[in-house]
């Protein structure tokens, strides 16, 4: 019943402008990825541990419980993807290790869904590292991250990134994520099932892949 909450304090290098590179010091043992707990749906959070991710590129982590009460945890680095395991709720964590899962410098997406397979959304094929951030793609695992089937592409274009997302109750997944931010600026979502990336293409027909959901229009640098 525990809400978990990834939260990170980046390395000092992070810190931006670099004019303020040299404050709150005093928080330098804390700069790594944190788990926040809420044990009342939300109303309060408190710290219940953390891990240093080597090579960290913002860790921009996830978590997921796996069926034998761990937690396993995937974080950004500037070679991939790190993970780490909690055997305590979130307490202590294992060293952090590259996963197995190849990926780009990028952000990645991780849920646990109503059927009890985990869903990953990443760039590219299971074990590819696109050198773009392209070929957003979803796959499952039936056996707790362990192997990877189907392959889903969201979206073959080169820009892709920041999948996030949720399961409606009815089955169906939706991801959201963002396509070339400084340039064409848009927010696209995709639309799914289990059923689709297990046959590696669109078979329901309540699918949709590249839905827009907003596109910034302004013109930057303009004062309103």
């Amino acid at each position: 019943g525990d809400w978990l909450l990834p939260v990170s304090l980046w390395p000092r290098n992070k810190i931006g402008p670099a004019s303020l590179r040299g404050c709150f010091r005093e928080l330098d043992e804390q700069r790594m990825a944190h788990v926040f707990v809420s044990t009342d749906k939300g109303a309060t959070w408190n710290r219940r541990g953390g891990v240093v991710i080597p090579q960290s590129d913002f860790d921009e982590h996830m978590m997921v419980e796996l069926k034998d009460g761990r937690l396993w945890m995937v974080a950004r680095t500037g070679y991939g993807i790190a993970e780490s395991f909690s055997s305590d709720g979130g307490k202590n964590w294992e060293a952090a290790k590259a996963s197995e899962i190849k990926h780009t410098n990028a952000r990645c997406f991780l849920r646990r869904l109503a059927s009890g397979k985990i869903l990953l959304v990443k760039l590219g094929a299971i074990d590819e590292r696109t050198q773009k951030r392209s070929h957003l793609s979803a796959f499952l695992s039936e056996d707790e991250g362990k192997s990877w089937r189907g392959g889903v592409m969201l979206d073959e274009r080169a820009g892709v990134s920041y999948p996030d997302g949720f399961q409606h109750p009815d089955g169906r997944i939706f991801i959201i994520y963002d396509h070339n931010r400084a340039a064409d600026r848009e927010i696209l979502m995709a639309v799914f099932t289990e059923e689709d990336v297990l046959a590696g293409k669109l078979v329901a027909p309540a699918s949709q892949l590249k839905m827009l959901v907003n596109k910034a229009v302004g013109v930057k640098g303009r004062k309103q």
